[in-house]
């Protein structure tokens, strides 16, 4: 069985419950029916250590030293931003963390080295001098995103320190993966890469794990969104408070996850913030609640909250960035809405049980059909070992 060394920023949480934890779990899980799969990542606030999933499946999991700390404080502006911890890993490769000391351990006795983004890329000081094939299983077109969503000025003199590193990246590895055909394309445009070494490696879901209910009318229809804390999720809760709540006054807006932690303050009648919570709540509320929003404005990659929704027999209402990738057909698969019209959309189908449920129908169909992470790693397999014969 062939060893795999991944290397991320940030640990996977069992169960995972949002964001790419749920992409960095599952498919290493799924992978490991083929590989013995090793993670080293890093974690900020919880306990560190060597984790077993399985015989063929385990996690280092590096607590951040003092270094990541002494560079936060140096480079952070007065006020925390997400760009922040991701250019502080870039600078910390520099330096002998504990970090690098695990990777430099784990490098000899692995034989296929995966990035899951550039930001660690210069631990891996072996890069171009060595024969072992590296992959990037890229959950984001990373340069492209951050130069979208990145806001503070500080952060963004770093944009191009990070265009580098994902070149590179992009041009030392054997095989690149990416969510969908639309972030092929980019990568392939902006890096002038051979086509036939990046393949699509959607995100996935597990079918199997929904709790099914037979839902019935109540005279306020529950909405549902759910998020981490990035800028994204959190634009998209600001305009569910400040815009959907006043415009669907019949809607209760139930909003989950960290993305509620800038807005704990803000109280609307008919707005609940539930902050994080547990996948078993998760399962539950996905069990209760009658439709799911994603207004989403910015982003890349494939958006896994919408994969979650549609499989778990959600009708879904969403802008153009929360179903990309995907080829959802509208009115047949979910509810297309943008900006300007999704308080109309809703209000024109929320009381329409029977519409919704057919689009529900055909939606979770046509994601549990396509989109479970077995068959995504069964093809991921396939490719990996092509990369190695020739």
């Amino acid at each position: 069985m062939k060893k795999i060394l991944v290397v991320n920023h940030f640990p996977t949480v069992y169960p995972p419950i949002s964001g790419g934890t749920i992409r960095y779990f599952h498919l290493y899980n799924e992978l490991s029916y083929y590989y013995d799969i090793t993670l080293l990542s890093q974690t900020y606030k919880r306990k560190g250590g060597i984790f077993h999933f399985s015989s063929t499946f385990r996690e280092y999991r590096v607590e951040v030293d003092s270094y990541y700390y002494n560079i936060l404080k140096d480079t952070q502006s007065s006020e925390a931003t997400y760009e922040d911890t991701l250019i502080t890993n870039t600078q910390l490769s520099e330096l002998p963390t504990v970090y690098k000391k695990y990777f430099n351990q784990l490098y000899e006795t692995h034989e296929i080295i995966v990035h899951e983004s550039p930001y660690l890329l210069g631990y891996d000081c072996y890069l171009g001098l060595d024969n072992k094939p590296r992959i990037y299983n890229s959950h984001n077109h990373e340069y492209r995103l951050a130069n979208q969503i990145w806001q503070n000025k500080q952060a963004r003199k770093f944009l191009p320190a990070i265009y580098q590193l994902e070149y590179k990246l992009t041009q030392y590895s054997n095989l690149i993966f990416t969510t969908c055909e639309m972030e092929k394309r980019s990568l392939i445009s902006m890096f002038n890469l051979d086509p036939k070494k990046v393949k699509v490696a959607p995100n996935g879901v597990s079918p199997n794990e929904w709790i099914y209910n037979e839902k019935k009318p109540r005279l306020k229809p529950m909405a549902l969104f759910i998020g981490t804390d990035y800028p994204p999720n959190n634009e998209a809760v600001s305009y569910i408070i400040h815009h959907l709540s006043d415009k669907c006054p019949d809607v209760e807006f139930i909003i989950a996850g960290a993305c509620c932690n800038n807005f704990l303050n803000f109280k609307k009648s008919n707005v609940t913030l539930l902050g994080r919570v547990t996948h078993k709540q998760k399962l539950k509320l996905f069990a209760c609640v009658d439709i799911a929003i994603n207004p989403m404005f910015t982003g890349a990659g494939v958006n896994l909250k919408t994969l979650e929704f549609l499989s778990a027999g959600i009708p879904l209402f969403s802008t153009y960035y929360g179903a990309r990738g995907l080829n959802l057909i509208d009115k047949k698969h979910y509810i297309h809405a943008e900006k300007e019209n999704f308080s109309d959309k809703i209000n024109d189908f929320i009381f329409n049980q029977r519409n919704l449920k057919q689009i529900s129908f055909y939606g979770r169909k046509y994601i549990n059909k396509h989109y479970s992470w077995s068959n995504i790693a069964k093809n991921m397999y396939e490719q990996i070992e092509n990369m190695i014969t020739t």
